[in-house]
């Protein structure tokens, strides 16, 4: 079982709750997901990652991971979370990944497809019936092979979610501190993919070779977490 390894995102997040007093993540919103065979490091950005993560199909879904109290270990100087288990399993099909990753604050759907007939330049709004997004919620775009997304849509970007009703959205970014509405101007061509990116990447871990989920079996991750005492200061 690989290590997982904090991001650069979470440490820096973590700095600011311990010491700046920033909101704590929503306990209940820790979510495992599970990337293909792209190279992810820890200087990657939550966008990355997301256009990394498989896709729904053949029963793929992010899986809830909720924390309790662990203790700390004075030999080791670290404190120690209790194990966290994550299974997932594969129905319909195999699913392949070679990355595990932890979400905060995610919401539970990774992905919905819509196409190019999805898309409205006049009004600036795309359709996905029953979505589920609601204003603020933060998405990021892909494309499936071959397809090119709508002009005004620019992948790795993170757009909110605005003017939201139950079958269709518009989308703003910040220019300039300020936030703006995306104009999009044509439709694009193609299969695209409106990714859920609420919350921060935690930690990541990575096998040494791709991991075949074959159809009817399941993978599970016995995943230990702990906090370092990585050091000491001293002076006078």
């Amino acid at each position: 079982m690989p290590n997982l390894i904090f991001t650069n995102a979470w440490v820096s997040q973590s700095a600011k709750i311990l010491f700046r007093g920033a909101t704590p993540p929503d306990a209940t919103k820790f979510r495992l997901a599970l990337a293909n065979t792209a190279t992810l490091t820890r200087s990657n950005l939550l966008a990355d990652f997301l256009a990394s993560e498989l896709l729904p199909v053949n029963s793929y879904a992010r899986v809830s991971t909720n924390f309790s109290d662990g203790s700390y270990n004075a030999t080791l100087s670290r404190y120690e979370l209790p194990t966290v288990s994550a299974s997932f399993a594969a129905s319909g099909g195999s699913l392949q990944f070679q990355t595990a990753f932890l979400i905060a604050n995610s919401s539970a759907t990774a992905s919905q497809y819509f196409t190019n007939a999805n898309v409205n330049p006049t009004s600036d709004r795309i359709t996905l019936p029953s979505h589920g997004f609601v204003n603020g919620d933060q998405i990021t775009f892909t494309a499936d092979a071959l397809a090119v997304l709508p002009t005004g849509i620019v992948a790795g970007t993170v757009y909110t979610a605005a003017n939201v009703t139950t079958n269709d959205f518009q989308l703003t970014f910040m220019l300039s501190g300020v936030e703006t509405g995306v104009d999009i101007t044509d439709t694009g061509s193609g299969t695209f993919r409106a990714r859920s990116a609420n919350g921060i990447i935690v930690a990541y871990a990575v096998e040494s070779t791709p991991i075949t989920i074959f159809d009817g079996q399941g993978y599970s991750y016995n995943i230990p977490l702990v906090v370092l005492n990585s050091g000491y200061v001293t002076g006078s």
